[in-house]
């Protein structure tokens, strides 16, 4: 349907710079922001290393790894035993106890941005965290289950970023910015884990309060000035922002304004029954589930595996547990560009593309770890390639699962990602739980069983996902979906064919009378 409508341009929808502009400076803030989150997260997977009595361990398990390659690089290991005495079962419920509250906090993180504005939630909810994180050493050596309680404070601040930012920046990103601000934002995660990890080994090492204490210490003084940046920096909308300009503003408000609606959907409408029904639905459950179980794997397990089958040392321990991240952050960064050209070129449908990216991600990660298991101490070189390779292509997921959301149901996507980011963070709890149970003898062959489990895991999601998922709009997502027309918009007398959208009614049906007259503007 083609309708023609003369318009005139406007000044005020001309697009502002996005350097000098407050949103790429939201971007940059909110880049760190992430940055702090998952140092907070992965810096107790380093740290416990170095705050567990490994010794007193051993001498409680006759079957600990006596492979004499492996022996003979203990020898010439240096790393000191840490103060607590803590067996496999109870450091898996501190690795876990993270996701307990990371679980709870998502969803209500997302209702609260929304009412309140993303700037002061994510204050308040990094905040908490911060104040968990240096209360940590002091914790640790009064009992473990005080440790415990506390990393539960620290998943409930961390849960709540996630779906409070991505609420913040559809306030702030124009359509046609969105992909870079959301990227260069996220980012922020990947890179924690790569500044984070040896970071903390190198504080274990060396650093004050045994070592380890400072771990917590650095990292928590660090989130605290940088939350303190934020609440300078930030705004929750633009236009409540003390600095921006009038034509950044205008830009963003009029591109913004033109998008979907701004009609807000209660929860009333929204059509949970049909979300339970729906096959491409729990296609992205089951896809981010799995994909949660290996990256949590990786989280919290790296340093221990590196520890207990390597035999690395906590210095190097560190370094070599960040080199998988960086992987991981270049393939999130290069596999949306890929994908968007197979669907934009017409080579591959949205669908097929979802399930060819996701495939690739988890079946490669599951091979590598396939391969992994079978090394030890004496094959580091290439223990830690196959780790790498492991993690790296696990991130073309991020153009398969993590965006279907935006494919099947535009209309309800921040509610699906928070229902399947929430039911996903149970892997988190699980995963090293299953971890510390299985590797209770240290030894290669225990750790074998973990990295088939994943393999696993991986190749359910993957299956599932090719069968049950979908790159189409379902029908119970069209009710309150917009038409797209395309209209021919005469500009300065000449001719420009540009889509519009234009809102159902609550029947479901198409208006039929004129969305626009001749004169006016778009």
């Amino acid at each position: 349907m083609t309708r023609v409508y003369k318009v005139e341009n406007d000044d005020a929808t001309a697009r502002a710079p996005l350097f000098p502009s407050c949103r790429l400076v939201l971007a940059i803030v909110g880049f760190f922001m992430f940055v702090h989150l998952y140092a907070q997260r992965v810096g107790m997977s380093v740290a416990i290393v170095c705050m567990v009595n490994h010794t007193a361990s051993a001498k409680e398990n006759e079957t600990a790894n006596t492979d004499p390659a492996c022996a003979r690089e203990v020898s010439n290991t240096t790393t000191e035993d840490g103060p607590f005495n803590w067996d496999k079962g109870i450091q898996g419920h501190i690795l876990g106890a993270f996701f307990y509250g990371y679980l709870v906090s998502q969803i209500p993180g997302g209702l609260l941005a929304e009412k309140y504005g993303g700037k002061w939630v994510l204050t308040g909810f990094l905040g908490l965290s911060t104040l968990a994180t240096l209360l940590t050493p002091l914790a640790a050596t009064f009992h473990h289950a005080a440790l415990i309680t506390l990393r539960v404070l620290v998943g409930i601040g961390s849960g709540a970023l996630f779906p409070a930012m991505h609420a913040m920046l559809g306030q702030w990103a124009p359509p046609m910015e969105r992909s870079l601000l959301c990227g260069l934002t996220y980012a922020g995660s990947m890179m924690g884990n790569v500044i984070a990890l040896p970071m903390s080994a190198l504080l274990c090492q060396y650093g004050f309060a045994g070592g380890w204490g400072s771990v917590f210490y650095v990292i928590g003084l660090s989130s605290t000035l940088c939350i303190i940046v934020w609440i300078l920096l930030s705004s929750s909308t633009p236009a409540t922002h003390p600095r921006i300009s009038e034509a950044e503003q205008s830009y963003i408000t009029r591109t913004l304004k033109a998008e979907v609606s701004d009609e807000k959907i209660s929860w009333s409408q929204v059509p949970w029954l049909e979300f339970a029904k729906s096959g491409p639905v729990w296609a992205i459950i089951i896809g981010n589930f799995c994909t949660d179980w290996g990256l949590y794997t990786f989280l919290t397990n790296i340093p221990t595996f590196y520890k207990e089958v390597l035999n690395f040392d906590i210095t190097s321990n560190g370094i070599y547990s960040a080199l998988p991240f960086v992987g991981l952050w270049a393939n999130m960064t290069v596999s949306p560009i890929i994908a968007d050209y197979l669907r934009s070129k017409g080579i591959l449908s949205t669908g097929v593309t979802r399930k060819l990216f996701n495939t690739i991600g988890l079946i490669g990660a599951g091979l590598f770890l396939i391969g992994l298991s079978f090394l030890d101490c004496s094959q580091t070189v290439l223990a830690v390639g196959l780790l790498c390779l492991a993690v790296t292509i696990s991130g073309c997921v991020y153009s398969g699962y993590f965006v279907n959301h935006m494919d099947i149901a535009p209309q309800y996507a921040g509610t699906l990602m928070g229902i399947s980011n929430g039911i996903s963070a149970c892997s988190g709890f699980i995963a090293p739980q299953v971890a510390a149970e299985l590797t209770e003898s240290r030894t290669r062959e225990s750790w074998q069983m973990v990295f088939f489990i994943a393999a696993g895991v991986y190749a359910f999601g993957a299956i599932l996902f090719c069968v049950l998922a979908s790159g189409e709009v379902q029908p119970w997502a069209v009710k309150n979906q917009p038409q797209q027309m395309e209209i021919k918009v005469i500009e300065n007398g000449s001719p420009n064919y540009r889509p519009i959208y234009r809102p159902r009614l609550s029947n479901g049906s198409l208006p039929t009378d004129p969305m626009l007259t001749e004169t006016e503007k778009l």
